[in-house]
């Protein structure tokens, strides 16, 4: 009996060894997996970022004014007044910036550079005729986007 077991361990050893290394018919190799390993350089000029000094700008600013995209859904202006802002940034309604008028206009959702909604920093400008943002914009699955640097008033 002893020995029976025995024998049958065996073969469903080898069965399950054979069948975990087994290639399959059309031709795939299994291959191990190379073991990751990092190689750390030293840091160029060109890795290290430098910081601008804060009044410098980096380019032109995309002019508008701040809006709250639900009001301008409903109503089509979308106009609020800093408190208004403020309190709908903090129920977490979206407040996006508005370039341009009529058919040509764009609606641009702001973020900073660390990847963070702006919708509270843009609230503070709501009482602004104007605001400029300057950084980077994209469009992103159809979504305008700015990667803000900076957003000043324009009055």
């Amino acid at each position: 009996m002893k020995r029976l077991i025995f024998v049958l361990s065996i073969v469903f050893l080898v069965f399950g060894y054979l069948n975990l290394y087994a290639q399959d018919a059309g031709g795939k190799k299994i291959v191990p997996k190379a073991k990751e390993t990092k190689v750390e350089q030293p840091e160029t000029k060109a890795d290290v970022k430098q910081e601008a000094p804060s009044k410098v700008k980096s380019g032109k600013p995309l002019k508008g004014r701040v809006v709250s995209l639900s009001k301008l859904i409903l109503d089509g202006k979308g106009e609020v007044s800093k408190d208004e802002a403020m309190s709908e940034a903090d129920a977490g309604k979206p407040i996006v910036f508005l370039v341009g008028e009529g058919k040509k206009a764009k609606i641009y959702f702001v973020f900073n550079e660390d990847g963070s909604f702006a919708g509270k920093k843009l609230a503070k400008f709501a009482a602004n005729k104007f605001v400029g943002i300057v950084g980077k914009t994209k469009v992103v699955n159809g979504i305008n986007i700015i990667i803000a640097e900076m957003i000043e008033s324009m009055d």
